[in-house]
């Protein structure tokens, strides 16, 4: 059985599954999919102690949630009656476009921009120049915050004025638009096309057109407009 893959099916059915796992597999699973995450293997392919080292940390990770799990939902995952299902060990293996690192953003930092349809977006997103917050130093808890795969945090650099000052008008929208509880959709706003501005809104950031963003962040909250 490979835990990878077992991981990865669970990351694809988390949102019902999530609420399924008894209160101690919740307490447990963060840290266990932390050891998954940063176990000796992920950068040391060809490795043989290392990579039995990060399969152990996906063997107790995949023993915690079947352990937490209702019977016949662990017996599911376990494939009764398909026993090739999960067979292997490869740590890339995918389930349904998901891998066990997906469940790793999802229960560690809460990241949902995981799976075939969102993943791209979240690497597209990661892809914009950014800054680490050790680079700014205290935060403002209006700006965008992204984690990716490994769990670095990462704040795109559009929203940086001069060095690590950021623009007023990005700290406006941010309230406008509750960047706190959404920051990938604000991030996906910023840096994409937009219809109101006639292109990417980070793009026209220092060039007099504050009224006309916050016009178009205030638009959207009000239609269904395309963002």
């Amino acid at each position: 059985m490979n835990p990878f893959m077992m991981l990865a099916a669970v990351a694809a059915d988390w949102n019902r599954l999530g609420p399924l796992l008894d209160p101690g597999a919740h307490r447990a699973l963060p840290g266990l999919l932390a050891d998954v995450r940063t176990a000796p293997g992920a950068d040391d392919r060809g490795d043989p102690a290392a990579e039995a080292g990060r399969r152990e940390a996906a063997h107790r990770a995949m023993r915690a949630v079947l352990d937490g799990l209702p019977a016949d939902e662990a017996a599911r995952l376990r494939g009764e009656g398909d026993t090739g299902r999960f067979a292997g060990t490869s740590p890339s293996a995918v389930h349904e476009g998901y891998g066990a690192m997906d469940l790793c953003m999802l229960v560690i930092d809460g990241n949902p921009m995981v799976g075939p349809l969102l993943g791209p977006v979240r690497e597209r997103l990661l892809r914009s120049p950014s800054l680490s917050p050790w680079e700014i130093g205290p935060i403002d808890p209006r700006l965008i915050v992204l984690t990716g795969e490994d769990g670095e945090r990462r704040l795109p650099a559009f929203q940086f004025e001069a060095g690590t000052m950021p623009w007023a008008i990005v700290l406006e929208v941010a309230d406008v638009l509750r960047a706190d509880a959404d920051p990938w959709g604000v991030a996906d706003w910023w840096l994409g096309a937009n219809a109101w501005t006639g292109g990417a809104p980070a793009g026209l950031l220092g060039q007099g057109r504050d009224p006309e963003l916050l016009g178009a962040a205030r638009a959207l909250t009000l239609t269904d407009g395309d963002w």
